[in-house]
This record gives C-alpha cells, structure tokens and sequence, in this order.
C-alpha cells in the first residue's frame, strides 16, 4: 500500500496538532509545509524533518506533487484555497468550516465531484468511538426513539487571532460547528432552524491589542430534524467554565445517553434505559481518535482506494445550518435549511 503525499497550508497553532498526528500515521507521507511567514514554516519543517517549504499555495500545488492538502488557514481563505487544490487535481482535508459562502460550498462540492476527488472538513467528531456508540444506542433502539437532544461548548474566547471576532470569524463557526456535526450525525439532516446570535462583549484584547468585535460571540440554536425531532445548541466565547462531565444528551421515549467530555475530545458514552435503570458506562476507550487526526483518517482511506463516511455533503450541510442560524436571528423567523447529506440507521453513509 502507497503512501498518501500531504501537504499542510497554514502554520499557525492548529498546525501544531496536526503535524505530528500526520507524522505518526503510517499511510502518510508528509512533504511539504506552506505559509506566508516562510521563515516560520522553515522552522516548523526542519522540527519535523519536512524537505520542502512555500511562501504562496499555488507555487507548492504547482511543484510538490502532493496527493491530500491539508488546509488549516483561517476561515476566510479556506474557499479560495480549497478551490485551487481541487483545480490541481489534489484531495482536501479542510480544518472547519469548508467555506464561508454557502455559494462557495456548492461550488467546492461540485467541482470535487466532478474532478472524482475527496473533499472532508472538519469536524472529525462522528468518526470516534464514542460518537459511533451513540450511533448504534439510536439505531438499535435501546434508548426508544430520540426526540430531544442538547449540545453545550464554548470558552472565554480567542487571544491568538483577532480574525475569529472579524466578520467570517465567530463562536457558531469556531465552537458551535462540533455540536452542529455531531448532533445532525445522530440525529440526521436538518430541515428548519431559529436561531439567536449576538454579540455579548463588544471589545477583546488579542495580542495586547483591543479588538472591535464584529462576529457573533453567543449563540442559541434549535434545530428542527423533521418528525418532531428537535435538538438544541448553546454555543459561544462567553462560557468561563463550564460543566464537560457531558456536553451532548440525548434523550429517548426509553432511557438517555450522554456523551462524557467534549465531542471533539470525549470520554466515552454514559446510557440509562428506564425508569429506574443505572447509568452504565460504555465506549470509553477512544482508540487512535484525536480531534487534530481527521486528515491522517481521510489518508488512510485514500491510501486503501476508499472513501470514508464523513464528507463534504454534511461540511456544506453544517455551514448551512450555521448560514441559517444568522439568518434567523437577524430576521427572527424560522429559516429552512436546503441541504442534505447520505444518511441512515443514526449514522453517515
């Protein structure tokens, strides 16, 4: 079995995680680093033992023969850079959001398709042991038929990088994304939203530096999955702490689950079926799942000639949902969500 050439464009503190989670994957050959402060992805390559290093992305899909680029940039360049892989007839593993534009993301869809390639974006949190326990919890029933679910994430916000509080940026985009993902997941395609987003604290300090903010930095959710299935989400950089011994519940006509820990770092998957049933602890041991290693996952499958479950259709279906969520605080209706993504048995396909 070949390995799968990468290269990673964007160097900043996502990078950190990344590298070494590709370095350490069998199927993958990491060749070549990319981005704009060239002396610091020189530093990180030579680090790691990486040969080749780029100041532009095109120059690097023109030269380095790479089979999977991984985009870890900020959001607002994911789009343009997605797009430039694909023309260059090379895979992508996108860190979140696929784009910013749902135009863009249909677009990206499209085009990926018609070149025959893959197209992923995080969040990877399906693809982890506890999240396919829950899975299997659903669709044999056990817990009886899910109608309600919630999803709790978020922080006191980013003092890295003053552009998730520019427009584009955000704590829906940023924090609510890995609820959104897991939730539609389980509980399937979303077909209506409302929705309230606002901006609780107007200035931050990124940097030394004040910040005016122009993104949301707290969210409510509801989301409607048809058939009077309805989840909720609370999201934002406002969350000093937070309770994580769970973070997503899922409660049915016959018991409940949740998930232990954070949905892109869980703990395992806690059931009580019953009136009067114990709460039983499953899933615990999460294998080689990491929330950084949703490329070296998409590269395994690629080097076996496969494709794995988790694709694009769900990344453009999420960042509708998350389009949708805006839309419906601003006009404060109910927002129908368009798109949808292979699914079946509480599961992607």
């Amino acid at each position: 079995m070949s390995k799968v050439r990468v290269a990673v464009a964007g160097c900043g503190n996502v990078a950190l995680c990344y590298i070494p989670n590709l370095l350490a994957s069998p199927h993958v050959e990491l060749v070549a680093l990319c981005d704009s402060r060239v002396e610091h992805a020189r530093q990180l390559a030579d680090q790691h033992g990486i040969k080749d290093v780029y100041g532009d992305v095109n120059e690097m899909l023109r030269e380095a023969k790479i089979d999977l680029l991984v985009n870890l940039t900020s959001m607002n360049y994911h789009a343009p850079i997605n797009r430039a892989a694909l023309e260059s007839g090379v895979h992508v593993w996108c860190e979140k959001p696929l784009a910013t534009d749902l135009k863009d993301a249909h677009e990206l869809i499209q085009l990926a398709r018609q070149k025959g390639l893959a197209l992923h974006a995080a969040p990877n949190a399906p693809t982890s042991p506890a999240a396919r326990c829950m899975s299997d919890i659903l669709a044999s029933g056990e817990i009886g038929k899910a109608f309600t679910a919630q999803g709790f994430y978020g922080h006191g916000g980013i003092s890295w990088g003053s552009w998730f509080y520019r427009k584009g940026g955000g704590s829906l985009f940023d924090l609510g994304v890995y609820n959104i993902t897991t939730l539609s997941a389980l509980l399937g395609p979303v077909k209506n939203v409302v929705s309230f987003t606002g901006i609780a604290i107007p200035e931050r300090i990124v940097g030394g530096e004040t910040v005016q903010v122009e993104a949301d930095d707290n969210t409510a959710l509801i989301m409607d999955h048809g058939h009077s299935v309805f989840s909720v989400v609370q999201t934002g950089y406002t969350f000093k702490r937070q309770f994580d011994d769970w973070t997503i519940q899922v409660i049915g006509t016959g018991g409940a689950m949740v998930l232990n820990g954070y949905d892109w770092e869980p703990k395992g998957v806690s059931v009580c079926v019953g009136d009067g049933g114990k709460w039983e602890k499953r899933a615990e041991d999460q294998g080689l799942y990491a929330w950084e290693g949703g490329a070296s996952y998409l590269a395994e499958y690629l080097a076996m000639g496969e494709q794995p479950p988790a694709h694009g259709e769900h990344s453009l279906h999420v960042l509708e949902i998350m389009l949708a969520a805006h839309q419906s605080s601003q006009s404060g209706q109910r927002v129908a969500v368009e798109s949808s993504f292979p699914w079946s048995n509480n599961r992607l396909v």
